[in-house]
C-alpha cells in the first residue's frame, strides 16, 4: 500500500514548470495570510467507509449533488470509483486502454447538471457519464476535442468547454463548443524574470482551473507558482494577483534525454485542488519547495490549509487541516467537506461537517 501511495507523491514532480510573478503591474496584487479575514480549524473528521473499497493511488475526490463521491485512480484497471453514499454500493467505471469508453489517465472530474464529464488529456477525449433510475452510471456520449494535447479541461456548461491551449499555442486558452471543436482562443500568458529569452507557454504555466456554476467566470492557478488569473469569457482577464509567497522566478532550458525541460528557477509546488462555487472559490495550498537530491515525505506534497476567496479575488477565509490532503471536494448547499486524505501515508476518505454559515461567506 505504501509503495503505491509512493508513486502517487512521485507523480506530483511530472506535473512539469512553471512560473512565476510579473513585472507588469496586474502581476503586482499580492495577498498574504494575514490578508485573510478569518481561519477555522477543520477537525474531527468522519471517515467514509464501504465493504471492500480498494484505494490505490487515487488522484481526485468529487462529491455528486445525488450523494456520491467520485474517485480518480491513477494506472488502475478501471481509473473511476463512484462510491454511492446512500446505498453503500461502488460502481467502477473506464478501462484503461485507446478504445471506446476508454481513457489512458483521466485528467479531471467535473458535474454538470448531474451528469459526470471526465477528460483523457493524453487521448484529448472526453467522456460524459449520466445517471439512470437505478443510481447506476453509464457513458452519454463520448467524443475528441480539437486542441491536442491540453493539459486541463473545464466544462462551462453542457454546450461550452475551456481549456489550456496546446504547448506553444500564442493564446492561454481554447474556448470549445460541447462537441470539441475550437471557437476561439483567448488571454496573453504572465511574464517572468527573462520572458525576453524563454518563449511562455502552458509548460511554465500549468495551472489548475475551475467555473463558476451557470456562468463565464473561470479561475486558472498556476501549480508552480503562487499565481491567480480571474477570467471571464466574454471580457477575457478580469484579475490577476499572487500570495502568498509573492514568487519571482526565471525559467531554465535543462536537456532531458534527447530534449529538454524547461523548469522554474526557484522550483515551487504550490497549489494542486481548485474548487469554485457559486460565491466562492477556494484553492488547496502546499507551498514546498523542491531541493535537489532531497527525498520529500509525501506529506509535504499534499494540501495544508484551503484559501478561500469571493469572485472578485478577495481573501476569505484560511481552512487549517487536520491531515494532509492528496485531494478535496465540498457539498456546496450541506457545507460538508470531503477530503481525500493521508494518514500513515494510506489513502482515507474523510467528511467534515462545517458551520452552516461559512464565516465571511456572502
Amino acid at each position: 500500500m505504501k509503495s503505491e501511495i509512493t508513486k502517487l507523491g512521485l507523480s506530483a514532480v511530472l506535473f512539469c514548470i512553471f512560473l512565476s510573478c510579473g513585472r507588469d503591474k496586474v502581476n503586482e496584487d499580492l495577498f498574504s495570510k494575514e490578508s485573510f479575514k478569518s481561519r477555522m480549524d477543520v477537525r474531527d473528521g468522519r471517515p467514509i467507509l464501504f465493504d471492500d473499497l480498494f484505494l490505490g493511488q487515487p488522484k481526485t475526490i468529487t462529491f455528486h449533488p445525488d450523494s456520491f463521491l467520485v474517485i480518480e485512480e491513477m494506472e488502475a484497471p478501471r481509473l473511476i470509483k463512484i462510491l454511492d453514499l446512500k446505498n453503500n454500493k461502488i460502481q467502477e467505471l473506464i478501462p484503461r486502454g485507446r478504445g471506446p469508453g476508454e481513457m489512458l489517465v483521466a485528467w479531471g472530474v467535473k458535474v454538470i447538471d448531474k451528469d459526470i464529464f471526465l477528460f483523457c488529456g493524453q487521448l484529448s477525449k472526453v467522456i460524459i457519464l449520466t445517471m439512470t433510475n437505478d443510481r447506476h452510471f453509464v457513458i452519454d456520449d463520448e467524443f475528441y476535442i480539437e486542441e491536442k494535447q491540453s493539459q486541463r479541461l473545464i466544462p462551462m456548461s453542457h454546450d461550452k468547454f475551456v481549456c489550456l491551449s496546446a504547448i506553444g499555442d500564442e493564446k492561454r486558452f481554447s474556448v470549445l463548443t460541447g462537441g470539441g471543436e475550437i471557437i476561439k482562443k483567448f488571454g496573453e500568458y504572465p511574464s517572468f524574470i527573462n520572458d525576453n529569452e524563454v518563449k511562455a507557454n502552458n509548460d511554465i504555466f500549468l495551472s489548475v482551473i475551475d467555473a463558476k456554476p451557470g456562468g463565464r467566470l473561470f479561475v486558472a492557478v498556476c501549480m508552480k507558482s503562487d499565481l491567480f488569473e480571474i477570467y471571464d469569457l466574454e471580457v477575457g482577464l478580469r484579475r490577476r494577483f499572487q500570495g502568498p509567497l509573492g514568487l519571482k522566478f526565471s525559467v531554465e532550458t535543462q536537456s532531458m534525454g534527447g530534449g529538454y525541460m524547461l523548469r522554474p528557477v526557484p522550483h515551487y509546488l504550490t497549489y494542486r485542488t481548485l474548487i469554485a462555487g457559486e460565491n466562492e472559490f477556494w484553492a488547496g495550498y502546499i507551498g514546498h519547495k523542491w531541493e535537489p537530491g532531497k527525498v520529500v515525505p509525501l506529506t509535504e506534497q499534499c494540501t495544508k490549509e484551503i484559501f478561500c476567496f469571493d469572485w472578485e479575488g478577495k481573501p476569505l477565509r484560511i481552512l487549517s487541516l487536520e491531515y494532509p490532503a492528496i485531494h478535496f471536494d465540498f457539498d456546496w448547499k450541506g457545507n460538508v467537506l470531503y477530503a481525500l486524505e493521508l494518514r500513515e501515508n494510506d489513502p482515507v476518505i474523510a467528511a467534515y461537517s462545517l458551520d452552516t454559515s461559512l464565516p465571511d461567506s456572502k
